[in-house]
């Protein structure tokens, strides 16, 4: 199924490649691969030694994206349903006492990253059984919610998947998909200390055999004719599922999630693995690019030029490129405001309600939510007592922040008195579900505060901080529970 074809047939210019791999070069990436494909066929592959074709590669957290398809395989036949508990197959790893917030988690809470967890750290000589590592944690926030990068819970879906199949990980995938893909011969999957699947970092597989896995499931399930997995299930694992952008900018990994497969730039959707393995998917330009390479130092800089590179250099200059809308120089410039829609039919099920915090590192005892004609206020009790934080809806509120003892004239001199910073607040809501409050600090101080509060429904919710300044807003970045107080 896998043919080649010139640059011309891929229709881009072969100067747009070359630039390309000057910018990697240039920017000092490690890579290891890079194969362009367009439609079924290959454009461009290159490996740079003393890797060739043939040689296997981690793929670390590409990994994930396997075992979602393998989940969609169980899904298929009826073993499994994504709104299943996950604890319900696991009762022989369970503690005594299990706690709600986990009692409630789902397999789709745990496909979209959504699960109860906000910290791992089992790289550790005393975590021998992983499965009861997981299942002894105490939950940081609710399930379904607030995204957060768990990949302790990708691992416990790659047990799951031997557990409802009676056989391994990889040779399920490879019956129901690899096989048929092929080029997965030489295929490997590392195991964790008690010989479990170690699936959510530990497939080996040759780039050519990614680049095959990642056509096969922007075809949405279908190889040669044959479907292997259903279209729905894909489509769903593709889009997005939940907003993943806690810190307010839209960067190549904040794009949105989905079945344990990243979102990103101009609808396209990518698998993602720690050291610059890459498999990115764009549908409307029927175009793949896969690379790896080993950027563990470097990849907080590699990472977006890599991304940028592809959609910039390549993407864009596919079918002779596109033409950008001119930009007005002459409009006004207004300041930055949060994402999302500033209406919600949610809203009218939580105006004025209290919503009660578990102990947490912000120290907020209590938080309600107001809302009015394109407005809202952020209500909430922490150490210092009642504060009150207004924001536009859409649009910026400028005022005092609320929280004092932050410093004024004399660096790191906090002195509790009148002094506020000024700020400019928005918000918008990021899903139905989902507000996104952005603080900007804009004094002689600068900071910037993202507060996500993610509601499983009417009565429970996630809150999660995120703030970057500079010897100030410390109280204001971690994770709350909280439950609706009684009326």
């Amino acid at each position: 199924m896998i043919g080649r074809c010139t640059f011309a047939q891929a229709g881009i210019e072969e100067a747009h490649v070359a630039r390309f791999m000057q910018t990697m070069q240039n920017k000092g990436v490690n890579l290891h691969s890079v194969l362009m494909l367009r439609g079924n066929d290959i454009f461009f592959e290159r490996y740079f030694e003393p890797f060739t074709p043939q040689t296997p590669h981690r793929m670390y957290s590409i990994t994930k994206s396997f075992v979602s398809i393998a989940i969609g395989c169980l899904i298929d036949e009826g073993k499994l349903h994504l709104d299943d508990r996950i604890c319900d197959f696991f009762k022989d790893k369970l503690p005594p006492e299990v706690p709600p917030l986990l009692q409630e988690q789902t397999v789709r809470d745990m496909l979209t990253m959504r699960t109860c967890f906000a910290k791992d750290g089992w790289f550790r000589p005393d975590v021998q059984d992983r499965l009861r590592y997981y299942f002894g944690r105490k939950p940081d926030k609710p399930a379904g919610t607030v995204f957060y990068y768990d990949s302790t819970g990708s691992y416990v879906l790659g047990t799951l998947v031997e557990r409802l199949s009676n056989m391994g990980l990889l040779e399920y995938l490879k019956a129901k998909v690899l096989d048929h893909l092929g080029g997965f011969e030489s295929a490997q999957l590392l195991k964790t200390p008690d010989g479990t699947p170690w699936g959510d970092s530990a497939l080996i597989c040759t780039p050519q055999a990614l680049m095959r896995f990642a056509r096969f499931v922007m075809n949405y399930g279908v190889w040669d004719g044959r479907r292997l997995l259903s279209e729905s299930y894909l489509r769903a694992a593709t889009g997005c599922q939940t907003d993943n952008d806690v810190v307010g900018a839209r960067h190549y990994d904040s794009c949105g999630y989905g079945y344990q497969i990243w979102r990103t730039y101009q609808d396209s959707f990518a698998f993602y693995g720690m050291g610059g393995q890459f498999a990115i998917c764009v549908p409307d330009k029927d175009f793949i690019f896969v690379c790896t390479g080993d950027d563990q130092l470097t990849g907080k800089v590699d990472n977006p030029a890599i991304f940028d590179a592809v959609f910039d250099l390549i993407v864009d200059n596919l079918d002779g490129g596109a033409r950008l809308p001119a930009f007005d120089l002459d409009a006004p410039l207004h300041l930055s405001v949060a994402r999302g829609a500033a209406q919600s039919e949610f809203e009218r099920q939580i105006h004025g309600a209290r919503f009660d915090c578990q102990e947490n590192a912000m120290g907020i005892r209590w938080f309600r939510l107001e809302f009015e004609a394109g407005q809202g206020c952020f209500v909430y009790e922490n150490d210092q007592g009642e504060k009150k934080l207004p924001f536009g809806m859409g649009s910026n509120w400028f005022g005092p922040f609320p929280q004092a003892g932050y410093s004024d004239e004399y660096g790191n001199v906090h002195v509790m008195d009148d002094f506020r910073y000024r700020c400019a607040v928005s918000a918008g809501w990021v899903e139905t579900q989902k507000l996104q409050i952005r603080v900007q600090i804009l004094d002689r101080y600068f900071g910037l505060l993202v507060i996500t509060l993610g509601f499983r429904d009417e009565r429970t919710a996630g809150v999660c901080m995120s703030k970057s300044a500079e010897d100030f807003l410390g109280e204001y970045e971690g994770w709350a529970i909280a439950r609706r107080a009684s009326v």
